[in-house]
């Protein structure tokens, strides 16, 4: 904050003494840092648009035989770019439920092409997992969805 009143007493000090140039400055300074906020902008939009193009599914128990990894989970990277991580979340819920019974936050390190797709099981945390709710239930009593909460793509330089 200091900063920026010692820069503000600078510029009226050289407006007072130099006036137009002062003005040519000013003017060339905002046209550049509009210049760097679109592209910023733009950039920071073309990546949440591609984010939103890699997406999660689940088939609960369906394909999964070792019971230590009960849950299948599918990603799909519809973006143009590799996908190097994806952050998201599996949850489970009762059928006919709206509540969650179970959620983890997992990250997959697989890298997943463009328009390519990756699925495997997935083992369920045992700390805050089925075996603490009542009746223990089975991974296969639950409808299970995948929510994403991030994406990185490889650096294209």
């Amino acid at each position: 904050m200091i900063l920026m009143i010692v820069a503000v007493a600078i510029v009226l000090v050289f407006f007072f003494l130099f006036p137009r140039p002062t003005l040519i400055a000013l003017i060339a300074a905002i046209f550049v840092g509009a210049g760097i906020g679109i592209y910023v902008y733009f950039q920071q939009s073309d990546r949440n648009n591609s984010a939103g193009l890699v997406v999660g599914t689940s088939t609960g128990t369906q394909g999964c035989l070792d019971p230590a990894k009960p849950v299948f989970v599918q990603l799909f990277n519809g973006s143009d770019q590799q996908v190097n991580v994806v952050r998201f979340r599996l949850v489970a819920k009762r059928p006919g439920f709206s509540i969650e019974a179970y959620s983890d936050y997992l990250s997959s390190y697989k890298i997943i092409e463009p328009h390519g797709v990756y699925g495997t099981c997935w083992a369920l945390n045992k700390y805050r997992g089925l075996e603490s709710l009542p009746d223990k239930p089975s991974p296969k009593d639950f409808e299970w969805s995948v929510d994403i909460s991030s994406v990185d793509f490889a650096d294209h330089r």
